[in-house]
């Protein structure tokens, strides 16, 4: 029976402001137009928010009459169908127990003997808004702020090199620079015949020294890269569990670390160059274990608008 009168209620509120349940209170629906949270990038759709007021006691026939209507009795036998209602609610309230109001909220006793409403944030009761649900969106035009480097742009490889790739280099260098200064005061020996002798053993040393230094160089350049590799596994976690949007990195700071406090140990703050500050809760290497994942956190109400972003 009182489920019954619970979804009473609850219909009520859809079509009416206040629905007073006689001998207990009055449960009163404010409207709230639609919001943005700028901050979170969090669309909230307008609503009612269900409030009670436990001073409205009498009689206004509402809820009675509706439950005669539905129930086919007269309106005596809905008022006395609530008494007993009422009676139940207050007798388990004393009890101690939190009684549940269905879809509107739940009902509590305090220490003074008071009662206590907690509303069930996820019911709308607002008929124009039936369908829409809070979500979160990215902001469209928002600025990509371009990063100019100030200093000149040196390959990857060439940034990290060892005394010996660098010892090689000067040496070649210096070898190049000996050949290309190199003299011989011959005075029988016209120039021309000391050209023609000399090129081709110029043309041989420096091949053979130019040959020589570009081995040494390819041996120190594959001895440096396989290191590398060996000491830096290459683990690529590209798809990421979005809870969370800011524009600066201190809120996202702050949220993140609410989060690992919480228990969620891998999440982290994943900011990008248009200046977005993402809180992913976890990271995969496969799209498909993060959209399992996803649906996962969506059961529970609070991770119901999380989604799925892929970096490059």
């Amino acid at each position: 029976m009182s489920t019954m009168i619970e979804n009473h209620i609850a219909h009520l509120l859809h079509y009416h402001d206040c629905v007073i349940v006689p001998g207990l209170g009055g449960f009163v629906a404010n409207y709230k137009s639609a919001m943005i949270h700028p901050e979170q990038n969090l669309f909230v759709p307008p609503m009612k928010e269900i409030g009670f007021n436990r001073s409205l006691l009498h009689q206004d026939g509402l809820l009675a009459n509706h439950i005669a209507i539905e129930q086919s009795a007269s309106f005596a036998e809905a008022s006395a169908i609530l008494t007993d209602f009422v009676g139940d609610v207050r007798n388990r309230i004393a009890a101690g127990e939190i009684v549940s109001m269905g879809e509107v909220g739940s009902l509590r006793g305090d220490a003074i003997g008071n009662i206590l409403f907690s509303p069930n944030e996820s019911a709308s009761f607002l008929p124009d808004a039936i369908g829409l649900s809070t979500f979160r969106f990215e902001p469209l035009g928002y600025k990509h702020v371009a990063q100019i480097e100030q200093r000149m742009h040196v390959p990857p490889i060439m940034q990290n090199r060892s005394p010996r790739y660098w010892t090689a280099v000067a040496a070649m260098i210096a070898g190049l620079f000996f050949l290309s200064t190199f003299e011989l005061k011959m005075p029988d020996v016209s120039e021309a015949g000391l050209s023609s002798m000399l090129t081709p053993f110029t043309e041989q040393v420096t091949t053979e020294v130019v040959e020589s230094e570009a081995l040494v160089l390819e041996s120190i350049v594959e001895e440096e890269s396989a290191v590398t590799a060996a000491e830096i596994p290459v683990i690529i976690k590209r798809h990421h569990i979005i809870a969370a949007s800011f524009n600066q990195s201190a809120p996202a700071a702050q949220s993140a670390s609410s989060f690992i406090q919480e228990g969620f140990s891998q999440a982290h703050v994943l900011a990008d160059n248009a200046g977005r500050f993402r809180i992913a809760l976890e990271s995969f290497e496969k799209r498909q274990d993060a959209i399992n994942a996803m649906q996962k956190y969506r059961q529970q109400s609070r991770f119901a608008t999380v989604w799925v972003h892929t970096t490059k």
